[in-house]
């Protein structure tokens, strides 16, 4: 009976994903040290993220792709869950991004950082929905560029 338990655990051992092997959570796992910081989230960055229903598509390390439902509510996050792809949920906000980089910013000791240079050179996609998006979108990001100009990020 103790071996076929064993062989039992050996067997969920290797068939059973890791959780900290998992991007989504991972990243719901960050979710409340992310609000715990929410306050001090730049002005600008508020302006284009504080009020959004996103819809994150992560490609993971072995290609797939996962589909994570976000909303924001004054920049913190008040809902975060893994939907299938065809989930419709009237999203404000296409964000796209790789694995790895996601693991990059929520490794990071400074995540802001990392997430302001991973969205400059292109490892993260911000796709607006809807011409007021669109425009929302448009005015922070260059409110964004000017301030990392002057050096105030």
């Amino acid at each position: 009976m103790k071996r076929i338990l064993v062989a039992l655990m050996l067997m969920l051992a290797l068939f059973v994903p890791v959780a900290s092997a998992d991007i989504v959570s991972d990243l719901g796992n960050k979710v409340d040290e992310y609000n715990q910081n929410a306050g001090y989230v730049p002005s600008y960055l508020k302006a284009l993220l504080g009020e959004e229903v996103i819809q994150l598509v992560i490609v993971t390390d072995e290609g797939d792709e996962r589909y994570i439902k976000v909303v924001t509510e004054d920049s913190y996050i008040t809902a975060f869950e893994e939907v299938d792809k065809d989930t419709e949920f009237n999203a404000t906000m296409v964000v796209g991004v790789n694995e790895a980089t996601a693991r990059t910013i929520i490794n990071s000791q400074d995540p802001l950082d990392e997430f302001i240079a991973a969205k400059d050179n292109g490892e993260i996609v911000i796709e607006p929905v809807g011409l007021v998006n669109t425009v929302k979108y448009t005015v922070a990001n260059v409110v964004m560029e000017v301030s990392q100009l002057f050096g105030f990020i």
